[in-house]
């Protein structure tokens, strides 16, 4: 996370984030909030500009959580991802971002009412992925590449039996990059199956573009996909919908002004 308090980002004025981010929505001819799948993807950093106007966005609970972090630089990023979530949601709904009826369930999980909508948010090292789907229970993670450097270190945490034997004889490299991809399919599983770190990696498989059982679903199915959004980055998404609906992901950055 950034350690970048607020008082030093550069701020213009001008604008709200509210217009920032619908002119890059709009710009943006890979989603228009109608889609089966919706998978947005944001770097903080293009964003924080406009932070000081992302918490009028928020909700009193969401205002909470970002108050007791620590750190500003982490103020400030949890703040701008739960903005940005609100501002996906509202275009999707058609409705402000301000009156999203975001709430989060037992197990911390981004709901909706009456399951209109089924949405997920992933936000690691200053970058964000947001997931609406209108089929089913949907889980999104991502992370940037450069994590696959940690991972031969907690592979034993990470694949099951299974899965340790295809990959134990890989070169190092290529099973660090493996177990990343591993990594972020199983944490969109399990952000799938409503449970958040309730089981053990190691204790399920997460095949892509296969059909499995969503862990401690009562047998409900679901597929897992990687997603192609630039080599600097992994990320998956797990949907409860057999076969898997189509999805449309893009990258929004706010127009330069220059």
């Amino acid at each position: 996370m950034h350690e970048t308090p607020s008082t030093n980002v550069p701020r213009r004025s001008a604008q709200t984030l509210r217009p920032v981010f619908d002119a890059a929505w709009d710009a943006s001819q890979a989603a228009d909030g109608r889609e089966d799948i919706t998978a947005v993807f944001f770097e903080l950093a293009d964003w924080r500009p406009w932070l000081d106007t992302a918490a009028g966005l928020l909700d009193d609970a969401e205002r909470g959580r970002v108050g007791r972090k620590q750190r500003p630089g982490d103020r400030d990023e949890l703040a701008l991802t739960y903005a940005l979530h609100r501002l996906v949601l509202g275009r999707a709904l058609r409705t402000e971002p301000g009156l999203v009826p975001l709430r989060r369930d037992a197990a911390g999980r981004p709901c909706l009412p009456d399951d209109e909508l089924h949405t997920s948010l992933s936000h690691a090292d200053g970058v964000v992925a947001v997931v609406v789907s209108r089929h089913g229970a949907v889980g999104v993670d991502i992370e940037r590449a450069t994590r696959a450097a940690d991972m031969n270190a907690i592979a034993e945490r990470v694949w099951d039996p299974n899965e340790a034997c295809s990959l134990i004889g890989l070169p190092q490299t290529q099973q660090a990059a493996a177990l990343l991809a591993l990594w972020v399919r199983k944490e969109a599983l399990l952000k799938a199956a409503g449970i958040g770190l309730a089981l053990e990696m190691n204790s399920f498989p997460a095949p892509a573009d296969q059909e499995v059982t969503l862990p401690a679903a009562s047998g409900a199915r679901a597929i897992i996909r990687m997603l192609d959004i630039g080599p600097a980055y992994v990320a998956a998404i797990a949907v409860a919908s057999v076969p898997m609906p189509a999805i449309r992901s893009c990258w929004l950055q706010p127009e330069d002004p220059d």
